[in-house]
C-alpha cells in the first residue's frame, strides 16, 4: 500500500501543473490554461505570414494574367478599330459606273492604276468574261489583303477586318450574255440602309429624278434602281444597303455599320 501510496503521491506532485488538487479518488482539473490567450507561436506566425504574401503574389499574377490581360486586349482592339475606322471612308473613292460600263476590262485596270489605287486582282486568268478586283486602302499591300481575304471576312479579329474594309471596295465585270457592273463596300458613318443608299446615289452622280423603284425587298435590303444613259448606252441602275452584320459576322465592327451594293447593266 506504501509504494501505491507513493505512486500516486509522484503521479500528482507531475501533474500539479494540470490539476488543482485531488480528493481521494476523484482529480479536480485547473482551468487556468483554458483561460489564457490563444497566441500563435512566432516561428508559425512567419510561416503563415510568408504562404499569405505568396498567396497574393499568385493572385496578382493570375488576375493581371488573365482579366486585366484579357481587358487591355479589349481597350487595345477597340482603339485599333477606332482608328482603322478614322481613315479615308470607301465611298470617298468610289468609281463612277456610268463611265466604267462602257470600257473594256484592260481600260478599266489603267484607269484604276491612273489613280493611284493599290488593286488586287482576284480575276479569273481562265476566265475572259468576268473580272474582279478589289481596291485596297493605301496602308494595306496586296499580299496582306490577299491572305485576309483568303481567310474570309468573318474569320478576321476587328481590327483586321475594319482595317481591311474601311477604304476599300469591290468591282466586278460580267460579260457573259450581256454586260453588268458592281461594287460593293463597307459604310461605317451613316449608320442607316437608307441613308446609305441615298449617299451612293449622290456620290455616283444618278439623276433622282430617274428612281423607278424603291423600298424595301423580300430579302430585307433598302434599295432604289431607275435608269440611265452611259455615253449614249441605255443602262439600269440599282443601290441596295443591309446592315453589315447581315454579311459578315464580325464583332467590335460599329453595330449600325452598312453594307451597300451598286449595280449598272447595260439594257
Amino acid at each position: 500500500m506504501a509504494d501505491l501510496q507513493s505512486l500516486v503521491d509522484h503521479i500528482h506532485y507531475e501533474n500539479r501543473r494540470d490539476y488543482t488538487h485531488v480528493e481521494g479518488d476523484v482529480a479536480y482539473l485547473d482551468g487556468a490554461p483554458l483561460r489564457r490567450p490563444f497566441a500563435m507561436p512566432k516561428t508559425q506566425r512567419i510561416i503563415a505570414a510568408v504562404i499569405i504574401v505568396i498567396a497574393i503574389v499568385i493572385g496578382a499574377f493570375f488576375v493581371n494574367s488573365t482579366v486585366l490581360e484579357n481587358l487591355r486586349e479589349t481597350l487595345q482592339s477597340e482603339q485599333n478599330v477606332t482608328n482603322n475606322l478614322a481613315r479615308e471612308a470607301s465611298i470617298e473613292t468610289l468609281p463612277k459606273m456610268n463611265e466604267l460600263v462602257v470600257l473594256g476590262d484592260d481600260d478599266i485596270r489603267a484607269r484604276f492604276q491612273e489613280a493611284g489605287y493599290t488593286v488586287y486582282d482576284a480575276s479569273d486568268p481562265e476566265d475572259d468574261t468576268s473580272m474582279i478586283l478589289y481596291k485596297l486602302p493605301s496602308d494595306v499591300t496586296v499580299e496582306d489583303a490577299a491572305a485576309m481575304y483568303a481567310k474570309g471576312i468573318s474569320n478576321l479579329t476587328p481590327t483586321q477586318s475594319s482595317k481591311l474594309l474601311n477604304g476599300s471596295w469591290y468591282f466586278s465585270a460580267d460579260r457573259n450574255g450581256g454586260t453588268t457592273m458592281v461594287v460593293r463596300y463597307a459604310d461605317f458613318s451613316t449608320g442607316d440602309p437608307a441613308r446609305a443608299v441615298q449617299n451612293a446615289l449622290a456620290k455616283e452622280g444618278f439623276d433622282p429624278e430617274s428612281v423607278s423603284d424603291s423600298g424595301e425587298d423580300e430579302s430585307g435590303n433598302t434599295y432604289s434602281m431607275g435608269t440611265l444613259d452611259a455615253d449614249g448606252t441605255a443602262c439600269t441602275w440599282k443601290i441596295s444597303a443591309l446592315p453589315l452584320s447581315d454579311m459578315y459576322s464580325v464583332q467590335g465592327l460599329p453595330e449600325d455599320a452598312c453594307y451597300v451594293g451598286v449595280r449598272v447593266t447595260v439594257q
